[in-house]
C-alpha cells in the first residue's frame, strides 16, 4: 500500500460521481496510450486524511483525496493518479521477488513511473503541491535556462512592465521591443543540436478556463506562435468545483521561450481587458459586439506592430525549423 501528501473539504455526491468518471477516463486513457493491460482496478475517494492518494493492493483500489481535487489544479489530481498507477503497475507487472526489500518509491516504482511518461515531479515520496504543478505527462520542466537567457528574460519582463500604460500605442511599442529582443536572443542562441546546449523543450500551460474559443483567444495563440518561438495548442481543461469543461492554452518550446510566451500571453489577456475598460470609461455604450470588435482591433494592432519589428520574414520559422528537439519532444 502507498500514499502521497495531504489536505479538508467536502463535496456533494453528484460532484464526486463526476470526478470519478473523469478520473476513470484519464486512467483508462493513460493505460491505453501505453498499451498496458492489467487486472481491473476500482477508483475511489478519501477525505480528511493525511494522504493525497493511495494504492490498496489487496483491494485493487486507487483512492484520491477530495481535498486534493478541490484545492489544487486538476493536473495535480491527474499527477497523483499517475503516481498511484505507477504503484499499481509495480504490483501487477513486477514479480514479488524483484520487489522484495525495495523501498516503496525505489527503482521498481520509478521504472513504472517512467513507463507511464509521468513527470518526475510526481514520482517523489511526498509530492509538494504548494507551488506550480506541472503537466503530469509527458515530462514538463527541464533544466533552468542558462544565465544569459535569464538576463534576457528579465529585460523583456521590464519592457512589458512599461507597457502598463493605458495608451494603446505605448503598450504596442513596448511589446514590439520585447519581440525584437527575443528574436535576437533566439537567432544568437547556439545550435540546439550542439553538445552542452542547456534547456530542452518543455510544456507550459496558460489557464484560460474558457468555455468557448473565440477569435480573441485564437489571435493571441497565433501571436505567441508567430512571434515568440513556441508551438501552441488549445487543450481541454476541467474545473472540479462545478464539473465544467473548458479550454486552456498549452505552449511547447525552449524553457526561456515558453516562460516568455506565458508572460506575454497573460499580458495580452490583461491588457486587452484593461484597455477595453479604459475605452468604455471614455466612450460609454456598446455591448458584446463592440467589445469583440475593440479587442480584435487592438490585438491585430499588436500583431502588425510585431510584424514591423521583425522585418526578417520567417525568423520564427527559421529558429523552429532548426530546433529538431521540439519535434522529437512532441
Amino acid at each position: 500500500m502507498s500514499g502521497t501528501g495531504r489536505g479538508d473539504g467536502v463535496a456533494g455526491n453528484r460532484l464526486k460521481e463526476a470526478w470519478l468518471r473523469r478520473l476513470r477516463q484519464a486512467y483508462d486513457n493513460l493505460l491505453w496510450q501505453r498499451r498496458l493491460r492489467t487486472p481491473p482496478v476500482s477508483l475511489g475517494l478519501i477525505s480528511g486524511g493525511r494522504l493525497w492518494g493511495r494504492w490498496r493492493e489487496s483491494e485493487r483500489l486507487i483512492q484520491l483525496s477530495e481535498e486534493l481535487i478541490l484545492e489544487h489544479p486538476w493536473p495535480a489530481a491527474l499527477g497523483i493518479l499517475g503516481h498511484e498507477t505507477a504503484h499499481q503497475l509495480a504490483s501487477d507487472l513486477t514479480p514479488a521477488s524483484e520487489r522484495r526489500g525495495q523501498r516503496p518509491h525505489g527503482p521498481v516504482f520509478q521504472a513504472q513511473g517512467a513507463r507511464l511518461g509521468l513527470d518526475p515531479f510526481y514520482l517523489s515520496a511526498a509530492v509538494d503541491l504548494r507551488g506550480r504543478c506541472p503537466r503530469p505527462w509527458p515530462s514538463g520542466e527541464t533544466t533552468p535556462p542558462p544565465d544569459r537567457s535569464q538576463r534576457t528574460l528579465e529585460k523583456i519582463r521590464k519592457l512589458l512592465a512599461l507597457s502598463g500604460s493605458p495608451v494603446e500605442a505605448e503598450a504596442q511599442a513596448a511589446l514590439a521591443a520585447a519581440a525584437r529582443l527575443i528574436a535576437r536572443h533566439n537567432l544568437d542562441r547556439p545550435n540546439p543540436e550542439e553538445p552542452g546546449n542547456l534547456g530542452g523543450p518543455e510544456y507550459r500551460l496558460i489557464p484560460l478556463a474558457a468555455r468557448r474559443l473565440d477569435r480573441r483567444l485564437a489571435l493571441i495563440s497565433y501571436i505567441l506562435s508567430r512571434h515568440f518561438f513556441v508551438q501552441t495548442v488549445f487543450v481541454p481543461g476541467y474545473n472540479p468545483a462545478n464539473d465544467t469543461a473548458h479550454h486552456d492554452l498549452e505552449l511547447l518550446g525552449r524553457p526561456e521561450n515558453t516562460r516568455l510566451a506565458e508572460h506575454v500571453g497573460l499580458f495580452l489577456l490583461e491588457r486587452s481587458e484593461a484597455l477595453w475598460r479604459e475605452y468604455r470609461r471614455r466612450r460609454p455604450g456598446g455591448g458584446l459586439a463592440a467589445r469583440h470588435s475593440f479587442m480584435l482591433g487592438l490585438l491585430e494592432g499588436f500583431h502588425h506592430k510585431l510584424e514591423a519589428a521583425a522585418p526578417a520574414e520567417g525568423v520564427s520559422a527559421l529558429v523552429l525549423s532548426r530546433d529538431r528537439a521540439l519535434e522529437d519532444f512532441r
